[in-house]
């Protein structure tokens, strides 16, 4: 994979456009260009959504020293547009007409086009498609002038229902509340019901015209075999730079209790796994689900069972392409919304006190080859049903493990953990594995 695209609500992960053949990462936030860079060693990369308010924005400095880096970046659409119009003289490539208007300070006949809040709007999580909640104001400008080019609304009518538009708050911003305001304002209601009538075959959605545009250029441009970027300015190495970086380092991508978490994480077998897909999920987009019909309603249930099977499967592989590093990024944000993470912290850290007292145990590295299966037999009949995997590797890759050696130490660990505080391990065990 040598691409990397982030975009949310403008190409939501269920749009056809996601066909485009490159690596699908959720809307930029600050420091997230820089990982893509540092761990996929991409050549391009093209920006369409990211966040700002409630998350720190992308940073321009960022995208410079991705340029440095001989990255090609694009951007359109959202915020994408914006960083590609305020970088484009340093190499940044802007596509469609919003970066235009960004770069122009025009869009159409409208003036002064320069306001962060045109491309902005509200939207759901991952898990929802990144599902918009209200509409973007270049849209709303898009979908007038046009409705006033096609008769719909008279110049004077649009004019006013910009205005109205635009002194909404952006979360607010949508068609019914703009018609809804508009009636109160005393609007010629002929034409806001000719307005109303047409908007739904009529509207524009200039975003996503734009964010389409720029994955054409970007297909055309990389089918030609470019050369890395070559920039003409110097990046500066400042203070605040490698402040900022010191914590996007791929090596320091989870601090020590992160990994504590991870470390009881990975344990619990199945509910890593549940998570990890989850994360995937999140950072590929839409998995192509078997397009056969579910021929009746008595073999329903198994065709359901067996296509998520077959999803879970497809997931699976998609993840082994990825950085082990930024699934796992994926994962603690998600324990930590859930709650998970205080407790399987809690957990690590009792685990370490408890063991630090136990100055008796023996090295796993001087384990027998049969005292090692004796302790993954045990591992692997916990909870009762769980099996042995054909694969050992191939499961502790999937899991997060370097090595078998780190792999048999961490259960070594919660064996011994279990015994001392009566989790479920006996004496007896314990000294069959650990003599």
């Amino acid at each position: 994979m040598n691409t990397c695209i982030f975009a949310g609500p403008t190409l939501p992960p269920r749009d056809e456009a996601r066909a485009f053949d490159a690596l699908w990462l959720p809307p930029a936030g600050h420091g997230d260009v820089y990982r893509a860079v540092t761990l996929l060693r991409p050549r391009a990369i093209g920006i369409v959504d990211g966040y700002f308010q409630s998350v720190p924005s992308v940073w321009h400095k960022e995208i410079l020293w991705t340029l440095q880096q001989g990255v090609h970046v694009f951007g359109a659409a959202s915020m994408g547009a914006l960083r590609a119009a305020e970088l484009a003289p340093f190499g940044m490539r802007g596509v469609g007409q919003i970066f235009a208007a960004y770069r122009d300070g025009v869009l159409g006949d409208f003036q002064q086009f320069e306001d962060d809040d045109e491309v902005a709007v509200v939207h759901g999580p991952a898990e929802s498609g990144y599902l918009a909640a209200s509409e973007a104001m270049v849209n709303i400008r898009c979908t007038l002038a046009d409705a006033q080019r096609t008769g719909v609304i008279s110049a004077t009518t649009r004019a006013r229902l910009v205005s109205i538009a635009k002194a909404l708050f952006f979360p607010e911003r949508s068609y019914d509340r703009l018609l809804q305001r508009a009636r109160e304002e005393g609007i010629v209601d002929d034409e806001l019901r000719a307005l109303e009538a047409w908007l739904p075959h009529g509207r524009i959605n200039q975003k996503r015209a734009d964010a389409l545009a720029m994955l054409e250029a970007m297909r055309k441009f990389l089918a030609q075999d470019p050369a890395p970027v070559s920039v003409d300015f110097r990046f500066e190495h400042t203070t605040l730079w490698e402040r900022a970086v010191a914590d996007l380092q791929p090596a320091a991508a989870h601090d020590a209790e992160d990994e504590r978490a991870l470390d009881e994480l990975r344990l619990e077998g199945k509910r890593f796994d549940e998570l990890r897909l989850e994360a995937v999920h999140t950072l590929v987009g839409s998995i192509d689900e078997a397009a056969s019909p579910i021929p009746s309603s008595g073999e329903r249930d198994a065709a359901a069972l067996l296509k998520e099977r077959e999803k879970q499967e497809a997931l699976r592989r998609a993840g082994d392409d990825l950085p082990q590093r930024l699934v796992e990024r994926q994962m603690v944000a998600r324990i930590r919304e859930s709650g998970e993470y205080a407790k399987l912290l809690a957990r690590a850290q009792d685990k370490l006190a408890l063991l630090a007292a136990r100055t008796d145990l023996p090295d796993v590295e001087d384990f027998s080859e049969l005292q090692l299966l004796q302790l993954r037999d045990w591992y692997f009949s916990r909870p009762p049903g769980r099996q042995m995997p054909d694969d050992l590797e191939h499961y502790l890759r999937g899991a997060g493990y370097p090595d078998t050696m780190r792999f048999h130490a961490a259960i070594f660990a919660e064996y011994v953990y279990r015994e001392m505080s009566g989790g479920g391990a006996a004496a007896g065990d314990c000294a069959r594995v650990s003599a």
